[in-house]
């Protein structure tokens, strides 16, 4: 499990360079975010999950005052080697988010590529409540999720990408348990070195299915308001591919 996070670290770029190239466009949602939903100017960030650091680098290029969290310090690695090729001040921690002991120092805190998934409608409170204690008054959370009711994707997707002089093939498929809205995110990653060999990881990570209604309904025991919005505007359409979790504190 979370081989994706650990021996893959240091492809993640190339597997994820589509969700890569568009992370301007992201950020740039962010701020829209920041700018009118926000109750104070948003300097400092903690970017939880930031694996190897695609949106904290963005952010920090733009100003931001960025602290990054990840669990897995293979993705670390990969997220500080970028920042120092860059020359740009982050501070990359190793830790579990639902253990973050910070009080009252963010004015933001983002979780992007879906990461709150991994955590369950108990698990998901704990990290509410997490963020909630690293957050000033009147500070923002802002977590994307995907939306699984849409069609086309229930069978499985190839892809090549090129790392180097390695050849990538990835393999994605899902399978969900409607009764208990758990979705099996499968992903076999092939390695093809340029002299034929092939190196093979099979990822299977479990992930929890929510509606934007039961995300909301959770995020409002813990916060003052709770926003959803949908594919990076500040609004929610019934064909969204992608949620945005808004709260303030």
């Amino acid at each position: 499990m979370h081989e994706l996070y650990t021996v893959l670290a240091e492809y993640y770029d190339s597997i994820y360079r589509r969700r890569a190239e568009r992370i301007e466009k992201e950020i740039d949602f962010i701020e829209e975010v920041f700018k009118e939903d926000v109750e104070l100017e948003v300097k400092r960030v903690l970017d939880l999950a930031c694996g190897t650091g695609i949106p904290t680098l963005e952010l920090a290029r733009r100003g931001y005052n960025v602290t990054g969290l990840d669990l897995h310090e293979e993705m670390l690695a990969v997220a500080r080697g970028k920042a120092r090729k860059e020359g740009l001040n982050i501070e990359f921690l190793q830790g579990d988010a639902l253990e973050i002991d910070f009080e009252e120092e963010f004015d933001a805190v983002t979780m992007f590529f879906s990461s709150i998934t991994y955590f369950d409608d108990s698990a998901i409170m704990e990290l509410f409540n997490s963020v909630k204690k690293a957050l000033k008054h009147g500070g923002v959370f802002v977590a994307d999720f995907p939306a699984w009711h849409y069609g086309g994707r229930d069978g499985p997707i190839i892809w090549d990408e090129q790392r180097s002089d390695e050849r990538l093939v990835i393999t994605d498929w899902r399978e969900i348990e409607p009764a208990t809205e758990k979705l099996h995110f499968k992903r076999l990653v092939q390695i093809i070195k340029p002299d034929g060999s092939v190196r093979a990881f099979m990822v299977d990570d479990e992930l929890n299915i929510y509606t934007p209604r039961e995300m909301r309904l959770l995020a409002e025991r813990c916060f003052r308001e709770v926003r959803i919005y949908g594919n990076m505007k500040r609004r929610l359409d019934p064909m969204d591919r992608r949620y945005w979790l808004v709260t303030v504190k």
